[in-house]
């Protein structure tokens, strides 16, 4: 599946995701802030990104501690 979005007038598009993906990507994009349908705020865009990296960041902490763990 294709998912675009539109920051700005400027439309970026993802080809060919993995449907499990697309609708990841495309509720994590809602939840902050960001319409697939519409046109949106670069404000918006770094938000959604910060909302990402923020998960990441607290995963590679969860792993890490469970390694420590596994490792005692």
């Amino acid at each position: 599946m294709d998912l675009t979005v539109s920051v700005k007038g400027l439309r970026i598009k993802a080809k060919k995701l993995d449907s499990d993906f697309y609708e990841f990507i495309k509720e994590d994009l809602e939840k902050s802030g960001i319409d697939i349908t519409r046109d949106n705020s670069i404000e918006s865009l770094f938000t959604a990104y910060l909302r990402l990296a923020a998960k990441a960041h607290n995963y590679d902490r969860e792993i890490e501690s469970i390694i420590k763990e596994i490792e005692s």
